[in-house]
Order: C-alpha cells, then structure tokens, then sequence
C-alpha cells in the first residue's frame, strides 16, 4: 500500500553517481539512466531508515517513487526499507539490531560474490 511519495530532483544516474561518491545519502535510482535527489527537504520520505527486516519499500507508481508497506505496521514501529546496496557501491556496516541483521546494507544476491573477493584477500 502507498504511505508517501518520495519528491526531489530527476537527475543523470551520472550526477547521483557524482553526489554519492561525495557523501551524498538520499540518492536513489529511478530508472536505467536516471536517479532521484531525494533529500528530506524536498519530502519527509527521505528520512527512511534502513533495516535488515524492513516493512516498506521503494515502487515506482503513477510516474513517481512511492514508500509502500510489504507488510502490516504497527502503531509507532519506524518505517524501515533495505538499502539494497549493489556490491561496487559504497555499502556500510548495519546496526539495525534485528536478530537477522546482515551486518551490512548489501543487497543478498552479492553476498556470494562478496565472500569470492574475501577469500582471495584473506
């Protein structure tokens, strides 16, 4: 179910590209060529926190990225989506305290391809 539509600036995946390797954290792809500024300037959405257990996440709806539930939520429980991040991309440690936390905000289908490179390394 949609809760929020994200709002900001569609720019060349180029400049999100450009924006994330300077720290930016509220970039997000909307199509093959394009990703979205979504700073919570612009929308109270870009506020959302990542978790390893999340309740919503990212559709792209009525010509616009929507945060919509995957789940039920409780009253007062922090909306929460998977980062995703793609190996390649700058991707952080988790501290989301869920009991199945991945340790990192990697997306699953490259955690395989992760521990490759770590076994070569180690």
């Amino acid at each position: 179910m949609p809760i929020i539509e994200f709002k900001g600036r569609i720019i060349p995946w180029e400049e999100g590209a450009i924006m994330l390797l300077r720290g930016a954290n509220h970039v997000i792809k909307f199509d093959a060529r394009h990703d979205m500024d979504a700073r919570p300037q612009w929308s109270p959405a870009g506020h959302v926190n990542h978790g390893c257990h999340p309740n919503c996440a990212i559709k792209k709806k009525r010509g616009g990225l929507w945060l919509t539930s995957i789940r039920p939520i409780e009253q007062d429980e922090e909306l929460l989506i998977d980062y995703d991040f793609e190996l390649g991309e700058e991707f952080e440690l988790c501290r989301c305290g869920h009991p199945s936390c991945r340790g990192l905000m990697l997306r699953r289908k490259d955690w395989p391809k992760l521990r490759k490179l770590m076994s070569k390394v180690l």
